[in-house]
């Protein structure tokens, strides 16, 4: 059971992670109208936000306490080996997905980076390597939150632009496995923040680091979204 002060912190983490949604670039990326061009170029930028979340979580783990560490590894073996909700590790998921808009793996690995998705994938690298390790843990953690369908009111961004691309590309939502499995998988991996704050945040320090840390990583997210729905919208 959580004490009041981490309950609280919780609750307003949630809140931070549902404001997300209100922003301008936010916004912007669910308006621009989906085509066939607009979705190839946003699953290639998301299979490469997938594979920068495993060079963040990476640096998290090196830097965390051995019992955070472990809750790390749990949460990688899921997206890096085996999911048993899909029976596929998630690089694999994103290439499945990838394949219903006729995207071929070679094609995503060579693909250009929109250069605002490259900007914000190193800057996720730089708070999960050189902040703290309860920041750094944070910073990843609560994009989890972000995208739960039990913390985001709506769904997260995986079931939004899952649906959002089924009916404006007239497809099955159930096509989308990679954002259906995340559907699942980001309901039970953000709770990983609560686990951590349980035992590590007890104090108004700590608790302001984790805070930043959020904020921080929430304005890169603002910024990525921003530079995908701008690329999109370049194209017919």
């Amino acid at each position: 059971m959580l004490t009041s002060s981490v309950a609280e912190l919780m609750a307003e983490l949630d809140a931070m992670a549902n404001a997300q949604f209100e922003t301008p670039e936010f916004r912007h990326l669910f308006a621009v109208p989906m085509t066939l061009a607009r979705a190839r170029c946003y699953t290639i930028q998301m299979t490469h936000f997938v594979l920068n979340r495993r060079t963040c979580w990476a640096y998290v783990q090196a830097s965390a306490p051995l019992d955070v560490k472990r809750l790390v590894c749990a949460h990688e073996q899921e997206e890096l080996i085996h999911d048993t909700r899909a029976g596929a590790d998630h690089p694999t998921l994103a290439a499945r997905e990838a394949a219903v808009l006729g995207l071929t793996w070679e094609e995503i690995e060579q693909a250009e980076l929109v250069p605002g998705v490259a900007a914000a994938f190193y800057a996720w690298i730089h708070l999960a390597k050189d902040l703290p390790w309860l920041e750094a843990f944070t910073a990843s953690s609560v994009m989890e939150r972000r995208n739960s369908d039990a913390i985001v009111q709506g769904g997260g961004v995986s079931a939004r632009m899952a649906r959002k691309m089924a009916r404006e590309l007239n497809l099955s939502l159930e096509q989308f496995v990679n954002a259906t499995t995340h559907m699942a998988a980001d309901v039970d991996h953000a709770s990983l923040m609560e686990q951590v704050a349980a035992r590590y945040v007890t104090t108004d320090e700590a608790r302001r680091a984790v805070i930043r840390a959020a904020r921080e990583t929430y304005v890169i997210d603002r910024a990525f979204r921003a530079a995908i729905a701008e690329a999109m919208e370049d194209l017919e």
